[in-house]
């Protein structure tokens, strides 16, 4: 344990379920901070809702349910405005439907639809893989978007002749009020032990506030040779952040909260 006897400190990035994520970190005797970095809002209501009702009545030939959030989202939308039965009929009628991941995948299955494809590593490129080499060339392929777009996953789909059609449910941005920076500054003041993070802007996010303090090196350092724990939900998230100089980010054997606490927590206690 670092620190002398005090109990290791996580950061906690997220916005949404950072409490549930304490909660699971504070379980296995660590101290938690919370530093939400993104937030997350409607994006494009009006013409998700017309968007709905033209699937409700001209179902696509494939639909990609990228995030939970997202589709829960949009089902809870279409359930306020009448539609969520004709849509989910029509869906299940016409539709090939594949999902990024199992959260996905289980908003799928409570509304009584079932995808054909669950990509094993959970990322949007092996979905896409998925479709080119299933054709659909000149097809309609509706794809729910995360918070931060897929554009050059969505230009693969493009470029294979498919008609694509994004649906931007949310949208997530840098949060207000300066948690991003305070973070950096706690970093490189040596006063965390662990960092989790549950998506690639939230690294982003931190780094981009390092560099505007002028602390990224310092922050990389801690991450890199102090022994600093930097936990990602999943491989996309830990391309991210070794594409923004963290070296070896540690990714829990399941994308769930649970493991992801139950890693970090290994990483802390073990003895040393």
């Amino acid at each position: 344990m670092t620190g002398g006897a005090r109990r290791p400190r996580v950061a906690v990035t997220a916005g949404r379920r950072r409490d549930e994520q304490a909660v699971l970190l504070e379980r296995h005797g660590l101290e938690v901070e919370l530093y939400p970095l993104l937030e997350t809002g409607e994006a494009g209501t009006a013409e998700l809702r017309e968007l709905t009702r033209h699937m409700a009545a001209s179902p696509p030939d494939f639909l990609v349910a990228n995030t939970g959030y997202g589709m829960r989202s949009w089902f809870a939308l279409a359930e306020a405005e009448g539609l969520l039965e004709p849509l989910v009929s029509s869906l299940r009628r016409s539709t090939i439907v594949v999902a990024r991941g199992a959260k996905a995948l289980g908003e799928l299955r409570r509304r009584g639809l079932q995808s054909t494809f669950r990509a094993p590593g959970e990322t949007l490129g092996e979905v896409v893989d998925h479709l080119l080499e299933a054709g659909i060339a000149g097809r309609c392929v509706v794809v729910q978007l995360h918070g931060e777009g897929s554009s050059a996953e969505l230009s693969r789909l493009a470029e294979a002749g498919a008609r694509v059609v994004a649906v931007p449910v949310y949208h997530v941005a840098p949060a207000a009020g300066g948690a991003a920076q305070a973070l950096a500054e706690a970093l490189s003041a040596g006063a965390l032990d662990a960092v989790t993070f549950t998506a690639a802007p939230q690294v982003d996010a931190l780094m981009a506030a390092a560099r505007r303090a002028g602390c990224a090196a310092a922050v990389l350092e801690r991450f890199n040779t102090a022994g600093v724990v930097a936990a990602c939900i999943g491989e996309v998230c830990a391309a991210r952040a070794r594409r923004l100089g963290i070296a070896q980010p540690v990714v829990p054997e399941h994308p769930r909260l649970g493991s992801l606490a139950a890693t970090v927590a290994s990483r802390l206690l073990a003895p040393r």
